[in-house]
């Protein structure tokens, strides 16, 4: 769903404060009949008279709200990280899911491509083709990435054109991963571009600025790849990406008023709060101190990070939502981070440079935890360590070793358990689950229920309703993805 027309957000720029309100944007990523979006659709060719600008910043609130709303917390409860404990959290919890559950996060995603296209051609009718348009690239292709991931085959060459193309084909999920790949090259061209930046404070995200937008352009470029398993150009693409916490892609303008918050907070606030919990769910396990399976060891105390994550109500454990935590009111939301980044190095260095580049990315990223930079600073106290692994502690008998596994899968399992920790709330986490599933270093999530694990999202009824193209045969929840295969 949408964020609320309410919706104000604040954007700190040459030391003052900004405020939106936003419900002139989210009407441009709604059916809406307003003026502002009147004949949106009508010619591909003239879209609207809208500027790129102010359909840019539309853009961007609406990709936060597709990647922070409900389709992470879907993902979520596929993964380990949510248990739904009553209505239609509790039976999706346990798998008793139907196609139009789907409906909203689908609609959603398709809206972010079409207003993506429509930007393209604004900017080209005001003969402004260059940064903008890189960015609107990125934005595109991150949703597009995202959709082929969680789908697997989907729309994707007559995507977002919907007076052309109303019926769109389908497109093999390989494909999809292809062209998403020559879209974020296409955009890192055009932000490299001297000409076309966005107006002041339309991008909320980095006010325009080019090379910000080209680091998180590679850094997407790597994760990718990484879905596919292609670790040497993973590895390429996570060295240009974003390597400092400085260029972190953060949706950071979330504002304490009138339904201004972080979308996390904003749930566990509403009439669905005892809906979803973190309590007796494998993450719950993994990170708490008292935990069955808690990951910390004599080089690592993860009480500070568990209690910035995660609050205790009563019998029950869900999201920090408190205004210190991390998923407070005013508490930014990652889309991609430095931490990410480092450990998509650190895997596919394992598979391209070997154990010890592999093992240095780690400690790199151990190194940063141990200042508590990764802490809101109010929970220090609570107790952090991160000290740097050896490789004999991977040995099997070692701190950071698991039962039957060897010294090589014992480092595979620790960072990318350590990524799936880092990925709490998102979709990647679900991605990241699906891709290694089967090897001896995937962790070992329990099902919620039988003793299948899912392995995608279901096509939306409303497109099983209405696309002529849809693919002759409809895989259930338990059949992977290509790429997965």
């Amino acid at each position: 769903m949408f964020l609320p027309l309410g919706l104000l957000i604040k954007k700190i720029n040459m030391k003052r404060s900004l405020y939106i309100y936003i419900f002139t944007f989210i009407t441009l990523l709604s059916f809406s009949c307003s003026k502002m979006v009147e004949g949106l659709n009508d010619n591909p060719n003239q879209p609207s008279s809208t500027s790129p600008d102010l359909l840019l910043t539309g853009l961007q609130l609406g990709t936060v709200t597709f990647h922070s709303g409900q389709l992470s917390r879907h993902a979520g409860l596929l993964s380990g990280y949510f248990k739904g404990t009553d209505r239609q959290y509790q039976t999706f919890y346990n798998y008793m899911i139907i196609n139009a559950n789907f409906n909203t996060h689908w609609a959603n995603a398709y809206r972010i491509i079409r207003n993506a296209y429509t930007l393209e051609q604004l900017a080209k009718e005001d003969n402004r083709e260059g940064v903008i348009v890189g960015i609107s690239k990125v934005l595109a292709a991150h949703t597009m990435g995202t959709i082929a991931a969680l789908w697997g085959d989907v729309p994707f060459r007559e995507a977002g054109r919907y007076v052309e193309f109303n019926n769109p084909q389908y497109d093999a999920q390989l494909e999809v991963y292809e062209g998403v790949q020559n879209m974020l090259n296409d955009a890192i061209e055009s932000l490299r571009s001297p000409v076309g930046r966005p107006v002041a404070n339309a991008d909320v995200f980095f006010d325009g600025n080019p090379e910000k937008w080209i680091k998180v352009a590679y850094s997407l470029k790597a994760r990718f790849y990484l879905h596919l398993g292609e670790y040497e150009q993973a590895l390429a693409n996570a060295k240009l990406g974003i390597i400092s916490p400085s260029d972190n892609w953060l949706a950071d303008f979330f504002v304490d008023e009138l339904n201004g918050e972080n979308l996390y907070e904003q749930f566990y606030r509403g009439n669905r709060a005892g809906d979803l919990e973190t309590s007796g769910t494998y993450f719950y396990e993994l990170l708490s101190p008292s935990g069955a399976h808690y990951r910390g060891d004599l080089k690592t105390n993860e009480t500070a990070r568990f209690n910035y994550l995660v609050r205790t109500e009563g019998n029950r454990a869900v999201n920090n939502t408190t205004s210190s935590g991390a998923f407070g009111a005013t508490s930014s939301y990652p889309l991609f981070t430095f931490e990410e980044n480092l450990l998509i190095l650190a895997e596919s260095a394992f598979h391209q440079e070997g154990f010890n580049s592999a093992l240095e990315y780690l400690n790199e990223l151990r190194e940063y935890y141990s200042s508590g930079a990764h802490i809101g600073s109010n929970y220090h106290s609570l107790g952090f360590l991160y000290e740097p692994y050896f490789a004999n502690d991977f040995s099997p008998g070692g701190i950071a070793s698991y039962p039957n596994l060897s010294q090589e899968d014992n480092l595979l399992r620790k960072i990318l358990e350590e990524k799936y920790v880092l990925t709490y709330s998102s979709v990647e986490g679900f991605n990241d689950l699906r891709r290694v599933f089967g090897e001896p270093y995937a962790m070992e999530i329990p099902t919620n229920n039988g003793n299948r694990q899912p392995q995608r999202f279901l096509y939306p009824q409303s497109e099983l309703d209405r696309n002529v193209n849809i693919p002759k045969e409809i895989p259930n929840l338990y059949d992977k993805t290509p790429a997965n295969e």
